[in-house]
């Protein structure tokens, strides 16, 4: 558990902190502390909201897997190996660089962490209670999905798959139903997300399936929720209590949403450690999320520079988009698409299409490889 932590949360967090200087919106620069010493010596320390760093990390280290995982699937059968060692030295080099270059971020989190425990304000019982029912809806949610073992036809294919990586190290060329040998599935080869659940199956010890039933919705779960919050931040300008009820409304749709398999909600909760689930409960969300910063920002003219944080997780979150499906880069890229030409057309700025456009580039690569080998 500890290894599982270190690979699902600490080591995103840490890359999550390369592109959070270049976020805008997520927080703001503070001032200098006069009695820090000599100016220059220093860096001005940054804050960043904790929970934008990590999920803009997890799409960072999904898009990093994606991107070195897939040409090692499509030319050595027995890969699984080389997998594990090129992803745990990407891994570890990300987090490394991530320290380094994020330590006025790290700086900002301690001071505001200072400022939090300073005040002494006692804060609105009523905003308290929304936000304690808020978290027990979250809570119970996560208590649910953990605890109770839903069946579902498709890790016939999807979790075997996982499983044969990890005991054979053979890279789609099995069948998961019979165990026979079989030619290249590169319907499934571009989009390899049994693989990663087989990498973090290698890390951890444990089996994939209970990594993809119980260890996964420990991780996937939150970081959804952590996207409807920051969603719910920028749409009701920080007012925590309709933030509270935003993520109130949301949890009871969830939660009372399984009103056919083919629901949102049914695959969030039911099925989350697959694909399908994991582009549509995270993935496009993070896109939203993304979308409503760069808009925001442009709005507030700080459009001319300093998004460079944002361009980058929106193309990682494509990536991200190909590793869960094939299907999902057609969707990412359609999402970024519909939404760059109401922006275009609204702020009469043709040019804001070619930054959307060249973050469809890795959507663009998988499409085409799809075409080209399928």
């Amino acid at each position: 558990m500890l290894i599982a932590f270190l690979v699902l949360i600490l080591a995103p967090f840490c890359m999550g902190l390369l592109p959070a200087m270049a976020m805008p919106g997520e927080g703001s620069r503070g001032e200098e502390n006069a009695r820090e010493g000599k100016a220059g010596k220093r860096r001005t320390p940054v804050y960043i909201c904790p929970f934008a760093v990590y999920l803009a990390g997890l799409l960072l280290a999904l898009a990093v897997f994606q991107i070195y995982a897939v040409p090692v699937i499509l030319l050595k059968v027995w890969g699984f190996p080389l997998i594990v060692k090129g992803y745990t030295l990407f891994l570890i080099l990300g987090s490394a660089a991530g320290l380094a270059v994020g330590y006025p971020v790290l700086r900002g989190f301690a001071e505001r962490a200072k400022r939090i425990l300073s005040d002494k304000r006692r804060p609105c019982a009523k905003n308290c209670l929304y936000w304690i029912v808020a978290a027990g809806l979250v809570l119970f949610q996560i208590y649910m999905a953990y605890t109770r073992a839903f069946f579902d036809g498709d890790d016939a294919y999807y979790v075997a798959q996982s499983v044969i990586a990890q005991q054979s190290d053979v890279l789609y060329r099995m069948l998961p139903y019979t165990g026979l040998s079989t030619s290249l599935d590169i319907r499934h080869a571009l989009a390899p997300l049994p693989i990663w659940e087989a990498y973090v199956a290698r890390m951890t010890g444990i089996h994939p399936a209970i990594i993809a039933h119980s260890v996964l919705p420990l991780v996937l779960i939150p970081a959804t929720y952590l996207l409807y919050f920051r969603i719910g931040a920028k749409l009701f300008r920080g007012d925590g209590k309709k933030t509270a009820l935003f993520l109130i409304l949301v949890s009871l749709l969830q939660i009372f949403g399984n009103t056919s398999i083919y629901t949102n909600a049914t695959f969030f909760l039911m099925r989350t450690w697959q694909g399908k689930s994991l582009l549509c409960n995270l993935v496009l969300l993070s896109e939203v999320w993304i979308l409503l910063n760069l808009w925001e920002e442009r709005q507030d003219g700080g459009g001319k520079g300093g998004q460079a944080g944002w361009w980058l997780v929106l193309c990682a979150g494509h990536t991200t988009a190909a590793l869960c499906t094939t299907m999902g880069a057609f969707l990412a890229g359609l999402l970024v698409a519909v939404t760059g030409l109401v922006w275009a057309v609204r702020e009469r700025r043709p040019a804001l299409l070619f930054p959307l456009a060249a973050c469809c580039i890795p959507c663009m690569v998988y499409l085409v490889l799809f075409a080209a080998l399928g």
